[in-house]
C-alpha cells in the first residue's frame, strides 16, 4: 500500500501534477485517516496499540510543530527512531526530504524498514545504531530527537549533543522534543510511564535552563517551546539553529 497513493485517490491530497507545494497538508486533509494509514501497516497488535499510543501523546498540534521545524530542510537524521513511527509521518508529509533514522533495538529498525516499504516511502530508511556513542559520517539539514535525551545519562546527553552539531550544515537545525522538570504532578506521571515502558528506573530529566545553558555554546539561536497539552505531560520543544550575520553587522 502506498500511503500517498491512497491519499491522493481519496481526492484528500492533490496528485504530484496538480501540487504547487509537495507537502500532503498543502490543503486540507483528514489526518485522522493518515494517521491510521501509518499504523496499520504494522504486523505486531501490540506495536500497533504502541503506536495508536504514541500519536495520543504526540498529539497532531506536536506533530505539526515538528513538521514546521523541519520544513525547507532535505536531508533530516532521526536519533532514537524507535518503530520508525515519527519517520513515516514526516517521510509521507515531506516526501521531498530524504530521512535517516538511527535507532540501537535491531528490531525495532526492522519493524520501521517494513512500515516505509509497505507505505511506498522510498525516501526513509532505517539504520541501527546507539545514541549514546553514535558514528555517522553524512551531513545532514535537520537532526530530530523525540523523547529520547531524558532516556541517557548526562554525559552521553552532552556528546549526542555535540556529535549532532558536528553533523549539521551551515543552515542545519537541532530539533529537540523532550519533556521539563515541572510541574511536579506531570513528571511523576512521566516517570511513571517511562518506568512502564522501559522497565529501569534510571530517567534523566532535563529543565529548560539546564538544556539552554548545553545548547548554547553550539547554538546563536536556541528557542524553547513548552506545550500545553490535555496529557499530563511536560512537552517542551527546543529549535537550535545558527544565524549568519548580516556583513553589515560583523563589518
Amino acid at each position: 500500500m502506498d500511503i500517498v497513493q491512497t491519499l491522493e485517490e481519496s481526492g484528500t491530497v492533490p496528485s504530484p501534477s496538480e501540487a504547487t507545494v509537495p507537502a500532503l497538508n498543502a490543503r486540507p486533509y483528514d489526518y485522522q485517516k493518515f494517521l491510521s494509514n501509518i499504523v496499520d501497516v504494522y504486523d505486531s497488535t501490540i506495536i500497533r496499540a504502541y503506536c495508536k499510543a504514541r500519536f495520543k501523546i504526540i498529539n497532531i498540534n506536536i506533530l505539526q510543530m515538528l513538521a514546521l521545524c523541519l520544513r525547507g530542510k532535505k536531508r533530516v537524521l532521526d536519533v532514537g527512531c524507535g518503530f520508525g513511527l515519527f519517520g513515516c509521518y514526516f517521510s509521507a508529509l515531506y516526501p521531498e526530504i530524504s530521512y535517516t533514522g538511527y535507532d540501537l533495538n535491531e528490531a525495532r529498525v526492522a519493524q520501521a524498514n517494513r512500515a516505509a516499504k509497505k507505505l511506498g516511502l522510498g525516501n526513509a530508511q532505517f539504520k541501527v545504531g546507539d545514541a549514546r556513542d553514535l558514528s555517522i559520517n553524512d551531513e545532514f539539514d535537520a537532526i530530530l530527537m523525540v523523547d529520547l535525551l531524558h532516556h541517557i545519562d548526562d554525559q552521553a546527553k552532552v556528546r549526542l549533543l555535540e556529535t549532532c552539531r558536528g553533523h549539521l550544515s551551515e543552515r542545519g537545525r537541532l530539533i529537540v522534543k523532550d519533556v521539563t522538570t515541572h510541574p511536579f504532578a506531570k513528571i511523576a506521571f512521566t516517570w511513571a510511564l517511562d518506568v512502564l515502558m522501559t522497565r529501569g528506573l534510571d530517567m534523566w530529566y532535563w529543565d529548560e535552563e539546564r538544556f539552554y545553558k548545553t545548547l548554547t555554546p553550539h547554538f546563536s539561536r536556541v528557542e524553547m517551546y513548552p506545550i500545553v497539552d490535555w496529557l499530563p505531560y511536560p512537552h517542551v520543544i527546543y529549535l537550535c539553529e545558527n544565524i549568519p550575520f548580516p556583513e553589515s553587522m560583523t563589518a
